[in-house]
């Protein structure tokens, strides 16, 4: 399996960069050498099954894959930067599978909230589900090992090292015994961000604070004093304007969308932490059902999906934090010590509390594959 995995990375990345080196080098492409047609008598050399046998059919046809759609339940509204990337995954499956695979999104958190749609596809109301490790902590906290997994958009590769890492891979033992097949995340968003009613200068102003923020972020963020509700996106703006949270750590864009400028007065750059990506993860039955090349096309969708992703979500990043403060949410830079803390704390915490303490055997193969994420990287920040 991590050989296959290993070889999608490599395939996509391969591809990247020929159509760059095609697209900048204007020496004009050479004709290839006429090949010299084949004589008649070379042509005729030796008869062909289907010659001798009428009803004899070519092995591509007879291996040719049944046509599947698989039915999707997403975590998140179109309307928020990140899906671009689902919507991306859908069209690419087909493209990729030579339209023997389809996907079909059912519908978002208007369908079913997203903190209760992996139970439904577990059950096989939906086939798939794109999703988040927070989103469903109550069937295993050891999904969050994506979330916790490093990736940054001005990094080229972020799906390449949690291949090598074996990141998917201990993901993929973490669902299997509970009847799903993780088969990747379009990795390549910004990690998880503070916004603030009231200004944060360290970590003491967080005491007594209480904020939107997934299960995932609860070990650090309740150390510094603060507390916690997890809300799904479309609850985030009237909890704000009403005073029930007084700011948010949240995963990624969506400030615009929201419209979080109204209710908002401070950003902070400096608190990027975490990362990951949406998860796609498909009820084990229905990934059965596919052949291994319709599964293997699904598998490269997803890699092709990073790429986008991590190009797309830089754009989305630069635009938002320069939108914000346009609109007066001011940008409050941390200094570096305040920094660094955050984000050990961030991963320190989330690894021991939520990856190795439920689950040593399955946890600690996966906290050694999200180290040797972060070890590439991280230190690549700037």
């Amino acid at each position: 399996m991590k050989v296959s995995r290993i070889m999608t990375a490599i395939a996509a990345f391969a591809a990247l960069g020929l159509a760059a080196a095609c697209g900048t080098d204007p020496t004009a492409t050479p004709r290839p050498t006429d090949t010299p047609r084949p004589t008649p008598t070379a042509m005729m050399a030796e008869p062909t099954a289907m010659m001798t046998d009428p009803t004899a059919m070519p092995t591509a046809m007879m291996e040719a894959d049944e046509p599947v759609t698989l039915t999707m339940i997403d975590a998140f509204p179109p309307v928020l930067d990140i899906s671009q990337g689902t919507l991306f995954f859908i069209d690419e499956v087909e493209r990729q599978s030579g339209g023997t695979v389809m996907i079909d999104r059912v519908g978002g958190p208007e369908v079913t909230h997203s903190l209760e749609q992996f139970d439904p596809t577990v059950n096989g109301v939906y086939d798939s589900i794109a999703t988040v490790g927070a989103y469903h902590t109550d069937a295993t906290t050891l999904g969050l090992g994506e979330n916790v997994a490093a990736n940054y958009t001005r990094i080229a590769d972020n799906y390449g090292p949690r291949e090598s890492c074996g990141l998917f891979d201990a993901l993929e033992a973490v669902y299997a015994p509970l009847g799903m097949q993780f088969v990747g995340s379009f990795a390549g968003g910004w990690g998880a961000r503070l916004w603030t009613v009231d200004p944060i200068r360290e970590v003491a102003d967080l005491d007594g604070v209480h904020l939107r923020a997934a299960t995932i972020y609860q070990p650090f963020l309740h150390a510094y004093g603060a507390t916690s509700t997890p809300l799904q996106f479309s609850e985030i703006y009237p909890a704000l304007e009403k005073g029930v949270i007084k700011g948010l750590y949240w995963g990624g864009a969506g400030a615009l969308a929201g419209k979080w400028d109204e209710v908002l007065k401070y950003q902070y750059p400096d608190s990027l932490a975490g990362g990951g990506g949406v998860s796609f993860i498909v009820n084990q039955a229905s990934w059965d059902a596919m052949s291994e090349k319709q599964q293997q096309a699904v598998r490269d969708a997803v890699a092709a999906t990073s790429v986008f992703q991590t190009e797309h979500m830089n754009g989305v990043e630069i635009n938002e934090v320069d939108t914000l403060v346009e609109r007066g949410v001011e940008k409050i830079e941390w200094p570096d010590d305040l920094a660094s803390t955050w984000s050990n704390d961030h991963y320190d915490k989330i690894i021991e509390d939520f990856i190795v303490t439920p689950n040593p055997t399955l946890g600690q193969p996966l906290a050694d594959a999200i180290r040797c994420v972060n070890n590439i990287i991280l230190p690549d920040r700037q």
